[in-house]
């Protein structure tokens, strides 16, 4: 294969990943009320979101021109373990499924467990633990401490119960 053109499909495969994931998180900066503030809670998690969606707009132009670079020695996923990558990609793919059915704290868990279990961690004590330990410490952090909105799940909302964490 052209080192080139692999190259091309490789950074148009990013950028349709990056414009992804910045359209959704556009859409979820969407559902963060807004106030009558020139710059309110709504402002910052939008520019990220926007800039995200740029920023892939702009790797997919620069494909598009040509403009990729020289294919530099273990670049891309010749010799990359592809399973693995599956299996990370489908974590964050979970991740983001979880988050919108169950909200931010059950996303964090499953994602958590999913993504460890991915890279061979065996020990489920260690697993379930860390998991708990990190969803409740971001909770605590982005909820509680820098007060970011925190959507409810389609299916369920637990924000009575992850509010006691977040202090709300």
């Amino acid at each position: 294969m052209d080192q080139t053109l692999y190259k091309k499909k490789l950074e148009y495969g990013v950028a349709a990943v990056v414009v992804l994931i910045g359209v959704f998180f556009i859409y979820q900066a969407t559902t963060i009320r807004s106030s009558n503030e020139a710059i309110g809670p709504q402002s910052m998690p939008m520019a990220l979101a926007i800039g995200l969606t740029l920023g892939g707009l702009w790797l997919a132009l620069r494909a598009f021109r040509g403009k990729v670079g020289n294919l530099k020695a273990g670049y891309g996923f010749l010799d990359s373990n592809l399973p693995r990558i599956a299996l990370v990609v489908g974590c964050g793919a979970l991740f983001v499924l979880i988050f919108w059915l169950f909200g931010y704290f059950v996303a964090i868990l499953a994602g958590y467990i999913c993504t460890l279990t991915a890279f061979g961690v065996k020990d489920k004590i260690k697993v379930i633990t860390g998991a708990v330990i990190m969803a409740i410490v971001l909770q605590w952090l982005f909820m509680g401490v820098m007060r970011l909105n925190d959507p409810k799940g389609v299916l369920i909302d637990l924000r009575p119960y992850t509010n006691l964490i977040s202090g709300d």
